[in-house]
């Protein structure tokens, strides 16, 4: 049976709203065709695919214009972003009856023949019916965990005045593997479900009343929402409840996932799945005590303990084995610890001090890596500190004089703390054919391994000319292929891309006031937020190869990409924050008194203490520009310390880095040298302090 379109022809109060509300439209949606979206099962990978999923592969069956990316969709259909699958169009052709996608809304009628040619005869005994316009992925994945899940939503024309109907429009998630709790395994079993029943989602298995066929009782209503004729998105009549599916697995097997959707008795009437972004996850419970923009210890501080705290572990991935590698060597960067330990039950919580040990060398950056793992193979997890060389300028006492009645006083934690990498690619490059993917390329390389923290970018900036801007798309390509949505159809007929910086601090959306931006906002002159997420690009390589794409979607104009550029920057490396003994909380203060300036500076891995002695003059019995010597650092039995015989000190004090006094003496006026024997002392930082009539001079010392 064909059903005749018969809400074809809505009357012209709706068709005028509709319009008035398409201004104020959230969500949006790029169809599947479009690049760089149109490579189907990357989509997967990229869009859908959390933590504790390895996809091994994924094949698509239907047409690409069925599956779509949306963005802002939590006041339409309660999920933030993901992937949706139609039987339809993903994204509307035009605004006409006939061409409407998922983001229309309600009292337009997205009812569309797109000729998909796939079957499925796994979805289609769920409803015993005939099925058309089938869209459907089958994803083979390893899950690291012993449970698999991810958020949904179905929503569908048939509603309401087709529930109870044979047009029963239906979809399913069909798992097959190992099971857990049984010999027999997962044959395409269905974990799309109806709360509480094992019922599929379908048309007829969650509606309201209908009065357009015989008894049609309300059914598992309390989870349907009603959106008929209104100026609401999405264009789908009803919608569900957002939804779980879940199911136990067996962590390292094999599995494969189908997920499909299908209009049932005709091809008309278009349903929909929405899923939300990265929800397909199954990662076991490991955090670190620390996170990845903290995980930094200067080669001059204090080491704080880091943990690993393991939760619930299934049982099948027991043991773990944990192994201590990367480029810092144990026991001559860092102070020797075990190099592998083993977990053995499923709650516990390991615990690590990697105190570094100084030197003189330039070293740069050096890794610490703590990578968990099983005998099979299947599992890798890896946590990264970084030992880094403190600023060149560093030491621990530091004497200022007070010039015009002020001193600016400021520390820098590493070598790389105010440092900046800017790459540029000014190869003009035209922007066509229309709907063809430009890519330009830049080669970064940058003592960092991964982009673990969206602040480490500080610019991605473009200079494009265009005479009518929104028939371009902008996207960022990460060294591992990820990509980040940078600004699509912005800007309306006017011109160029000038000076256009997108960065994690800005707080102006590249699209304000959405969902696109006007004429009037080009050239776009500044920094903005883009459109997609930092999240979808992080825990890239920071080194290799950075792409940025542009496409041309409209024929008519053409343009030139005429550079780009991106920038790192150290300036958030560590995440450290500062306490000085004034109570400021900032990298700097200016001061306007002499006296003794302390400043405490710590992460979640490290601290250290820096002493400024601020003076209204200075002589040749000052401790400014003067040597003390401490030696060796670090000490082993005993510490000699010479100074200069210009400096003239009365007494050295040895503190730990508590401010527990561990050494005092008294000197004559005329010493340059002192022994102190550290044989008993714990291991650790102190503080050496020697004060005379000059001042005060400060030096560090590691036991």
């Amino acid at each position: 049976m064909i059903r005749s379109l018969t809400r074809l022809a809505l009357p012209a109060l709706f068709c005028f709203a509709s319009t008035l509300q398409a201004q104020q439209i959230q969500m949006t949606v790029t169809a599947g065709s479009q690049p760089p979206y149109n490579d189907l099962p990357d989509l997967i990978r990229q869009h859908l695919t959390g933590a504790g999923i390895d996809i091994l592969e994924v094949e698509y069956f239907g047409v690409p214009a069925a599956i779509g990316y949306f963005t802002d969709g939590d006041s339409a259909v309660g999920l933030h972003r993901g992937l949706v699958m139609t039987t339809g169009y993903a994204q509307s052709q035009g605004g006409i009856p006939g061409n409407i996608g998922a983001d229309g809304v309600g009292n337009e009628f997205a009812s569309t023949y797109i000729g998909s040619v796939a079957t499925d005869s796994v979805l289609g005994a769920l409803v015993n019916a005939q099925l058309f316009e089938n869209a459907r992925y089958r994803i083979t994945f390893r899950p690291r965990g012993d449970s698999i899940r991810f958020r949904y939503v179905f929503a569908s024309e048939e509603y309401p005045e087709f529930s109870c109907s044979p047009y029963n429009d239906v979809f399913g998630f069909f798992l097959s593997g190992p099971r857990p709790d049984s010999a027999a395994p997962y044959l395409n079993f269905n974990i799309a479900r109806v709360p509480g029943t094992n019922l599929p989602v379908a048309i007829n298995n969650i509606h309201p009343a209908n009065s357009v066929y015989p008894n049609c009782l309300p059914f598992n209503a309390q989870y349907y929402n009603d959106n008929n004729l209104s100026l609401e998105q999405p264009s789908y009549d009803g919608l569900t409840d957002v939804f779980v599916a879940e199911a136990a697995v067996v962590p390292c097997a094999v599995y494969q996932m189908t997920l499909s959707i299908a209009d049932v008795s005709d091809g008309v009437y278009d349903s929909a799945v929405f899923l939300e972004a990265n929800s397909f996850e199954g990662e076991p419970d490991i955090a670190a005590s620390f996170a990845p923009g903290d995980n930094v210890i200067p080669e001059n501080a204090q080491a704080d303990t880091v943990s690993l705290s393991f939760a619930g572990l299934p049982a099948d991935l027991l043991p773990l084995t944990v192994t201590v590698g990367g480029t810092a060597q144990n026991g001559v960067d860092f102070q020797a610890t075990d190099s592998i330990a083993t977990v053995f039950t499923a709650d516990t919580v390991l615990h690590f001090l990697f105190q570094p040990i100084p030197d003189a060398q330039d070293e740069g950056f050096e890794t610490v890596t703590l990578t968990i793992s099983v005998d099979s193979s299947c599992f890798t997890r890896t946590f990264i500190l970084y030992i880094a060389d403190p600023d060149s300028l560093f030491q621990p006492e530091e004497v200022v004089y007070l010039v015009n009645g002020t001193a600016a006083l400021g520390i820098s934690p590493t070598f790389l703390t105010e440092a900046s990498w800017t790459f540029l690619n000014d190869t003009d490059m035209p922007i066509s054919p229309v709907n063809t993917i430009v890519s330009s390329e830049i080669m970064v390389s940058v003592p960092l391994s991964d982009f673990n923290d969206s602040e480490l970018l500080e610019f991605v900036c473009v200079n494009i000319a265009h005479d009518w801007v929104d028939d371009l798309n902008l996207y960022l390509v990460a060294p591992n292929e990820r990509f980040l949505e940078l600004s699509s159809d912005n800007g309306g007929n006017g011109d160029n891309y000038t000076g256009t910086c997108f960065s994690p601090s800005a707080t102006l959306p590249i699209n304000f006031p959405g969902p696109f931006a006007p004429p009037s906002a080009a050239p776009f002159t500044g920094t903005f937020q883009p459109e997609g997420e930092w999240g979808d690009i992080l825990y890239s390589p920071m080194s290799g190869a950075w792409r940025l794409l542009v496409v041309d979607d409209v024929n008519g104009f053409t343009g030139t990409l005429l550079d780009w550029s991106i920038t790192f920057s150290g300036k958030k490396i560590g995440a450290f924050q500062y306490l000085w003994s004034t109570g400021d909380t900032t990298s700097e203060v200016t001061v306007t008194q002499p006296g003794i300036y302390t400043v405490t500076v710590t992460n979640a891995v490290s601290t250290f203490e820096k002493t400024f002695i601020v003076e209204m003059g200075t002589g040749t019995k000052t401790p400014a520009g003067q040597t003390v010597w401490v030696q060796p650092n670090p000490a082993q039995d005993r510490v000699f310390i010479n100074w200069d015989k210009n400096l003239i000190f009365n007494k050295i004090s040895v503190y730990n880095i508590n401010g527990e006094l561990a050494f005092e003496k008294q000197v004559s006026s005329n010493a340059t040298s002192e022994t102190i024997e550290t044989a008993r002392w714990p291991k650790g930082i102190y503080l050496v302090a020697l004060e005379g009539e000059g001042g005060m001079a400060v030096r560090r010392l590691v036991k």
